[in-house]
């Protein structure tokens, strides 16, 4: 939103500073080529954003998961997480089709501060993680609002 308005009062500014120097249609050839410079001034900036978002996804998903003796190993693209298992939060969201039968889960491990994702697990991969985790007794509930 600040973004949004700070790119608005670009586009004013540069209007009101160059209106002096223009006559008659020439006003409205300026505000269309401000237009165009602001336009791509912002999609720049959403570019730019979403592959930054992207490149955060990519660093959080898992390589691996094991656990180990009252703990648990997670294995990222950018190091290995060694945690005890009461010191990370586990949900998951399941991915439906169109008959409404999950085809794949993404689990979201938190630890500390940062959420961990595990993306398209196929459904018995997705049993197989929910009953050892259980049998250490950890419960994967559904996650809330955003993840």
């Amino acid at each position: 939103m600040v973004i949004s308005m700070l790119f608005l009062v670009l586009y004013v500014v540069i209007i009101i500073a160059l209106s002096p120097y223009a006559e008659g249609n020439q006003l409205i050839e300026l505000s269309i080529v401000a237009s165009i410079v602001v336009a791509t001034l912002i999609s720049l900036s959403v570019y730019s954003h979403t592959r930054i978002k992207s490149i955060r996804r990519a660093i959080a998903n898992l390589r691996k998961v094991e656990i180990r003796g009252g703990f648990i190993v997670l294995d990222t693209i950018n190091g290995t997480y060694t945690a005890k298992l009461n010191e990370i939060t586990i949900c998951h969201k399941t991915i439906t089709g169109r008959d409404f039968r999950p085809y794949a889960y993404n689990v979201f491990i938190n630890y500390q501060g940062t959420t961990y994702q595990i993306p398209y697990l196929k459904p018995e991969d997705y049993g197989s993680l929910k009953q050892v985790l259980k049998s250490h007794g950890i419960d994967i509930s559904e996650c809330q609002a955003r993840q």
